[in-house]
């Protein structure tokens, strides 16, 4: 009697039975230590969704306000005994964007990335009060979406929550402008492409918002998805940290960038360096028992080639933080920030060694020169260096001052309530964070690609 199969048959057969059972090939599950890198802009950029040819320059004025309102915000977290929770990050100028996908089926969404906040959150269907965003998220369409319960340990972690009659988790979460969103906790599917292969992640814990207060402030400006890097247990860090060896990165492009190159968001193995920089590194420090922020310690700052012995008496500072050297390091702020005795060294140096007049635009607290629009805009400016625990961060002027309007440059540096390390001061440099050992490393590094 013939075979029922024959050996061709039973071949194809199995391979049929493989891949109705077997993943995606192209989709990796992110179960132990995984190095991939995804693309990262500039909102400002013409491939963001939010760019505005006619603002771009205009919107730097904004940078100084929403920066403030940052400073500001940071230090209220310390110091504030409501139970609203708040972070800083704001839709200012000083935004970079990525793109990530959400649900089963998945959809694509660009999301603004701070290392200042925790909770990552989307704006769903059926949002009260929200500006049109698209797309939103619709959870009766994704087949991974998932309520969370007042009783998880997620819930737990916010500070402004409350069980509804279900009872699921609804929260209120608030920001530096004194705008909120609300809604509730929920986990997705959280997809990565890196153009070779897709990353994925499962049960991924974040805010589905269904309502917003103040939509005509900053918010609306955000892209519908904000991804908190902070140290908190909501952050995606942490909850994706054994899949990346609590390892990750970023080269931020510069904001002069005019050909539209892209920057990068590294995970794991892919934030090692190349070999070739002179790369530093310098301890964490405590956030003053917060949670959420990365703090470095500044012992020293110089301007040009001489050094300050820069006087630390900030006790604001060193209430808040534990010690008057302290300084957050920040990618959704875009100036620096400095206690007002450190700040005021520092103007005074910068002033006496540029030799032009300076001065500062009405209501903006900046200092300032006027520049050729034509020529190269940081000619005659200065560098500096901040000098950290064992690691010295060489500023150039590209990194120390910004094109405040045409013809006007000013130093991207100012007063404020919480010394902040911005985003200006970091693009074009491989900054690396090693939550296992506490460590920040560094290296000057060319971010734009393509």
């Amino acid at each position: 009697m013939a075979a029922f199969f024959s050996p061709l048959a039973f071949s194809l057969l199995l391979q049929l039975f493989l891949l109705a059972i077997l993943p995606n090939p192209t989709t990796i599950f992110a179960s132990k230590p995984l190095g991939f890198s995804i693309d990262l802009i500039h909102r400002d950029s013409s491939l963001s969704p939010l760019y505005d040819p006619s603002s771009t320059l205009a919107r730097a004025e904004q940078a100084n306000l929403c920066s403030m309102l940052c400073s500001r915000s940071i230090a209220s977290r310390f110091t504030n005994t409501s139970s609203v929770i708040s972070s800083p990050v704001m839709a200012g100028p000083g935004e970079f964007l990525v793109k990530l996908s959400l649900g089963t089926p998945s959809s694509l969404y660009w999301a603004v990335i701070d290392t200042g906040s925790n909770l990552k959150w989307a704006t769903c269907c059926h949002c009260d009060n929200c500006p049109v965003k698209t797309p939103m998220i619709d959870p009766l369409q994704s087949s991974t979406y998932k309520n969370q319960r007042c009783s998880t340990r997620f819930c737990m972690e916010l500070r402004n929550h409350h069980c509804t009659s279900d009872p699921l988790c609804w929260f209120r979460y608030s920001y530096g402008d004194n705008s909120k969103v609300e809604g509730v906790l929920a986990s997705e599917t959280l997809l990565f492409d890196n153009g070779a292969d897709t990353i994925k992640h499962e049960g991924i814990v974040f805010g589905c918002v269904h309502h917003e207060d103040n939509p005509e402030s900053a918010l609306r400006k955000v892209p519908g998805l904000v991804v908190g890097l902070g140290r908190g247990p909501l952050s995606l860090v942490k909850q994706i940290g054994s899949s990346i060896d609590d390892k990750f990165a970023y080269c931020l492009p510069p904001y002069s960038n005019e050909n539209n190159s892209v920057g990068q968001l590294k995970f794991s193995e892919d934030t090692e360096f190349s070999g070739t920089e002179e790369v530093q590194e310098t301890p964490m420090a405590s956030d003053g028992g917060e949670g959420s922020f990365y703090v470095l310690i500044l012992t020293d700052i110089s301007v040009g080639n001489s050094r300050l012995n820069t006087q630390f008496g900030g006790a604001q500072t060193t209430a808040l933080l534990g010690d008057a050297r302290s300084i957050i390091i920040d990618s959704g702020t875009s100036l620096t920030f400095l206690a007002k005795d450190v700040y005021g060294q520092v103007a005074n140096a910068v002033a006496n060694v540029i030799n032009r007049e300076h001065f500062y635009p009405p209501k903006q607290d900046l200092l300032c020169y006027h520049v050729e629009d034509n020529a190269d805009r940081y000619e005659g400016l200065l560098e500096m260096t901040f000098h950290f625990t064992n690691a010295d961060w060489k500023l150039p002027p590209s990194n120390t001052f910004g094109m405040f309007r045409s013809g006007i440059t000013c130093l991207a540096i100012k007063e404020g309530e919480m010394p902040i390390f911005g985003n200006i001061a970091q693009q074009n440099m491989h900054v690396k964070y090693d939550l296992g050992n506490r460590l920040l490393s560094f290296a000057p590094t060319e971010c734009t690609q393509g």
